[in-house]
């Protein structure tokens, strides 16, 4: 007769970790309800996080010199939904992180409840900023708190409404695929990528082989995807909203 009240017991605890666990999003690969949005100065990452959150620009531009947080329905969703008479899809929290330097120490601060990073850069004003754009890139993907969760990417290259005078996507991914990969070189000799002693960072690319965004899904689980977007239309946002909408299910 004891038998059935231990088991009973074990199903009880596993009930309550797996709640825990739900409730919390910890755990290996562990998923929240937070994405970030990480990339340059002047990519367009604040813009962006009012289109999201807000359904409009915010009056343009807006430099941010500290995280901007906010929870709610993405605005297309919301949108949609009242139109539908719906009620709106589960909340996200949106976690602008700024670009600058003395800043960018936030990621990791973020990171542990992540679900998601939304990479956002300028496709205008790309090649001038390409190494620091792949420097800040690595930081994402060398990451341990994003790696341990295996939370997926996307590189918006923001401004394709500027038409010819933005890069293509596939340009602005094969150039960055090309500045890891030489970034790997470099800074895995000191220790600070691949899990080196001197930065202790995660795993970057495949041993052995050029650094791609698909060997590194391949060897870490770690999906890095790209989407052409603009930050100033609502509707230049919807790849970026069904990347969220994959990372946070509704």
């Amino acid at each position: 007769m004891a038998l059935p009240a231990v088991l009973l017991l074990a199903l009880a605890a596993v009930l309550v970790v797996l709640v825990l666990r739900k409730l919390l999003g910890g755990g290996t690969g562990g998923r929240g309800s937070t994405v970030l949005l990480v990339g340059p100065c002047e990519g367009g990452k604040t813009t962006m996080w009012h289109q999201l959150l807000q359904g409009s620009t915010h009056l343009g531009t807006v430099a941010s010199m500290q995280p901007n947080v906010g929870e709610g329905p993405l605005a297309g969703e919301k949108a949609a939904a009242a139109s539908a008479g719906a009620s709106a899809p589960r909340p996200v929290q949106l976690v602008d992180i700024p670009g600058h330097p003395r800043l960018r120490g936030q990621l990791e601060r973020h990171a542990e409840r992540a679900a998601g990073v939304v990479f956002v850069l300028d496709s205008v004003d790309f090649m001038p900023k390409k190494t620091e754009t792949a420097e800040q890139l690595l930081e994402v993907l060398s990451s341990p708190a994003l790696a341990k969760r295996r939370a997926p990417v996307l590189l918006a290259c923001n401004k394709q409404d500027a038409g010819s005078r933005a890069h293509t996507v596939e340009f602005i991914r094969k150039r960055l695929e090309k500045e890891l990969d030489q970034l790997r070189s470099t800074r895995g000799t000191l220790g600070d990528v691949n899990g080196g002693s001197g930065g202790g960072g995660a795993p970057l690319g495949a041993p052995g082989e050029p650094f791609t965004f698909e060997s590194h899904a391949r060897a870490h689980g770690v999906r890095v995807t790209t989407a052409g977007v603009s930050a100033v239309d609502r509707g230049g946002v919807a790849e970026v909203e069904a990347f969220i909408r994959r990372c946070v299910p509704a």
